[in-house]
């Protein structure tokens, strides 16, 4: 059995969006429907679309939540449910914004803490040549 999605011309005239963010959100838009709705893992985009590095697939999605298309929150280790109304995607939006906050901080206590043990009097400088 074969499913036809159609797809808004407008979509495919869009000149701000490159080729892969077009097809990830065709592959996305068309689990919509689905009866989990759309929970699709990064390997699987990968996989359907030819990417090759990870980052790529996650710089193409950050550019398809920064142009309103679409909104994604990771659930599992490598499953995202993927949302396209506008009030669950505003939702998911301040979820991964708090989350990265919160990684952000943390980062910055563990650096503070890291620069007081390296300046304390009892760390060797291994850079500095020794007489």
């Amino acid at each position: 059995m074969k499913y036809f999605e159609k797809i808004d011309k407008d979509l495919l005239n869009n000149r701000a969006l490159n080729s892969h963010e077009k097809l990830i959100y065709i592959i996305c838009k068309s689990f919509e429907n689905a009866p989990n709705k759309c929970r699709i893992s990064h390997k699987y985009l990968m996989l359907r679309t030819g990417i090759k590095t990870k980052a790529t697939l996650i710089r193409c999605l950050d550019r398809l939540t920064m142009f309103g298309m679409l909104a994604r929150k990771q659930i599992d280790n490598g499953t995202c449910h993927y949302v396209f109304d506008k009030p669950t995607m505003q939702e998911y939006i301040l979820h991964n914004t708090n989350k990265r906050r919160k990684i952000s901080l943390s980062k910055n206590r563990h650096n503070r803490n890291l620069n007081a043990a390296l300046s304390s009097p009892n760390v060797i400088n291994m850079g500095k040549v020794i007489k």
